[in-house]
This record gives C-alpha cells, sequence and structure tokens, in this order.
C-alpha cells in the first residue's frame, strides 16, 4: 500500500479500456464506491486502500482548483473544451486525473459525479 501505487494505479485506467468501464459500472452503481474502487484496484494488482485512493483523489482536486482560480488549463483539460467535450479526470488528472468543479472524477474518460 502506498501513494506510489495509487498514482499507478490512476495512471493506468486511461489506457485501459475495460478498467475505465468497470470504473464507471461501479462509479455509476456503487453505494459505497470508494471501496468498490480501491477492491478493483486490488484486482487489477494495485495494493491500495481507500483512504489511500481518496487521498490521492483529494490532493488532485485542490491542485485542479488552484489551478482553475488562477485560469489555468492543463493540455487535456484545453483540448477537451476545444473539442467541446467535458472529460474529468482525476481519478482521479486521474489519474491523469483532473476533477471538474462539480466533483465528478474520471480518468481520462467521461464518467458520472461520484458521491465522494
Amino acid at each position: 500500500m502506498s501513494k506510489e501505487a495509487v498514482i499507478s494505479f490512476l495512471d493506468a485506467v486511461p489506457q485501459n479500456e475495460e478498467l475505465q468501464q468497470k470504473l464507471v459500472a461501479i462509479l455509476e452503481s456503487s453505494e459505497n464506491d470508494r471501496e468498490d474502487a480501491a477492491q478493483l484496484a486490488n484486482e487489477y494488482g494495485y495494493d491500495i486502500t481507500p483512504d489511500e485512493l481518496w487521498a490521492e483523489i483529494q490532493k488532485r482536486q485542490q491542485e485542479t482548483k488552484v489551478r482553475q482560480e488562477a485560469g489555468e488549463l492543463t493540455d487535456e483539460e484545453l483540448e477537451a473544451v476545444a473539442g467541446g467535450e467535458m472529460i474529468v479526470a482525476t481519478i482521479a488528472s486521474t489519474v491523469a486525473m483532473t476533477v471538474s468543479v462539480g466533483g465528478s472524477i474520471a480518468v481520462g474518460i467521461l464518467a458520472p459525479k461520484i458521491k465522494w
């Protein structure tokens, strides 16, 4: 269990369509999505806890908030705006995961608003 494992998991999500789909399904339907998202990460070989995952998501949300307040966009956010779609990535920049102001996470993919 480590911060590095959480970062590795979040970096893997945009690269793995199956993982993305499973994560979106969890975020859409799970009553305990933090636990279930961490369990999914563990199934893919990332030894993380829900608390570690949540801490990294909160960190990335804060970084995004600071950037947005300064009027800055990442390359991914700028591309999403130019393309007319909203990418909420974090699970997390997620992950490359950036987080939208609405509080949704995604991981380089479109994702629903989560309950965290």
